[in-house]
């Protein structure tokens, strides 16, 4: 096969066509690229939002690649007015074969003014939020008199808002998490580590698409691929912006699965993603092996009705701040505010958050006038946390449309009895 100049495509190209062309959800194991129009479509809407910059440098990986099609190590320029600069240093050859536009080989951050034919005194938008300062250093050195203006929050809107092609792939993570969920029972057993039953699940949906690992932006912070933890580990505290926590494995991984053994009787809680080329699902549910004490079962149908009261109201026009209030009403009018979102003194602050490439994204569904618009695709999460017992709570990821929100991760909603 070759291109419209003639020249053969390569077989990770004719892999992206595929994919452009396709009208329904990925079906198949397969490494997914971006297609041109989708990466033209993205760098042209940060374009018209750049207000006074005169253009934006990106180096988070993440950022990279929704820009370029490319998460290789290098930068992608993108200025306000003409065509985009993709500059990589390693693998120079693989971003070829990966990115639709036009790659040039970065050799040095010396030449950055020349090199992407930025004018002096510049105002250039950078990742503020991530951006090490060692990079920043480099970059002020390079470009001279440039002024350094935050992009972050204008990215993390525009990424908020999903298209088609990206819609396709989050569905398809859903439905690898929705298998992975569906293995719990046939591996849960008294007695067993909360690591194993992790990687047990883990373990099926790696073995369907799931990529093995998670993106989370906010600063060190580390995340495994989910929270399996059983009774009162559940709701050991954690630094993570999470509202369980659970003991990890070590000083360096405190949180999470730990090593306590799963018991009867006592909730296992399982919060987990599903994540296909690179795109996120994510969802909670509760196990148990044997029946769990009424009132945690009432907690656990109290958390449900405020994730239906929260998804009723997840529309365009609403903000994350109103849906925060309204699951803060729902948890007083149940009589479970004391412990919504975790105990007093220690609640995590928000009812739900974005999922897309990273876990932490916008619209953030808590204390924020973040926009709700359609075609978000939106994690509600309430959770009600005794430290002494466990947590109770259920997650689904939603995806806004003009005729209200749709669940994408379609688990069955009851408590997994064993």
């Amino acid at each position: 096969m070759t291109s419209e100049n003639g020249a053969a495509i390569p077989k990770m190209e004719m892999m992206e066509m595929t994919v452009e062309v396709r009208d329904a959800e990925v079906s198949e194991m397969e490494y997914v690229l971006s297609p041109k129009s989708e990466i033209e479509s993205r760098i042209k809407t940060l374009q018209s939002q750049m207000g006074e910059m005169d253009g934006a440098l990106l180096f988070h990986a993440v950022d990279v690649c929704y820009f370029s099609g490319t998460a290789q190590d290098g930068l992608v320029y993108i200025p306000r007015d003409g065509e985009p600069v993709v500059m990589m240093k390693r693998s120079f050859d693989r971003a070829v074969q990966e990115s639709p536009l036009e790659v040039r080989p970065l050799l040095n951050m010396r030449n950055l003014k020349a090199d992407l034919g930025i004018s002096s005194k510049a105002r250039i938008g950078l990742e503020m939020d991530v951006l090490p300062c060692s990079f920043y250093f480099k970059v002020a050195k390079s470009l001279e008199d440039a002024r350094f203006m935050d992009v972050a929050e204008t990215i993390k809107h525009i990424r908020s808002v999903k298209s088609d092609f990206e819609l396709r792939l989050i569905k398809e993570a859903a439905r690898i998490l929705e298998i992975g969920f569906s293995a719990v029972p046939d591996f849960l057993e008294e007695g067993m580590k909360e690591v194993d039953l992790i990687c047990r699940m883990e373990s099926v949906m790696r073995s369907i698409g799931h990529q093995g690992s998670l993106r989370f932006r906010r600063f060190n912070s580390i995340v495994p691929l989910g929270h399996v933890m059983t009774g009162a580990e559940a709701a050991f505290p954690s630094f993570l912006a999470s509202p369980s926590g659970g003991r990890g494995t070590s000083l360096l991984f405190p949180q999470g699965a730990g090593f306590a053994r799963i018991k009867r009787n006592e909730p296992i809680f399982v919060d987990s993603v599903g994540i296909y080329n690179g795109y996120i699902a994510d969802a909670t549910r509760i196990f148990s092996l044997g029946k769990l004490d009424s009132d945690l079962e009432d907690a656990y149908q109290a958390s449900c009705q405020i994730e239906e009261a929260v998804a009723r109201e997840l529309v365009a026009g609403k903000t994350g701040k109103e849906l925060f209030e309204l699951s803060e009403s729902e948890g007083a009018r149940l009589g479970y505010l004391d412990y919504l979102g975790g105990p007093n003194g220690s609640k995590c602050g928000f009812v739900g958050h974005g999922v897309g490439l990273e876990l932490d994204e916008y619209p953030v569904i808590g204390p924020l006038n973040h926009p709700i618009k359609s075609n978000m695709t939106v994690a509600i999460e309430p959770k009600i946390i005794y430290p002494d017992r466990g947590v109770m709570g259920i997650e689904d990821t939603f995806l806004t449309t003009p005729s209200g929100a749709e669940s994408i991760t379609h688990i069955p909603r009851d408590i997994w009895q064993v």
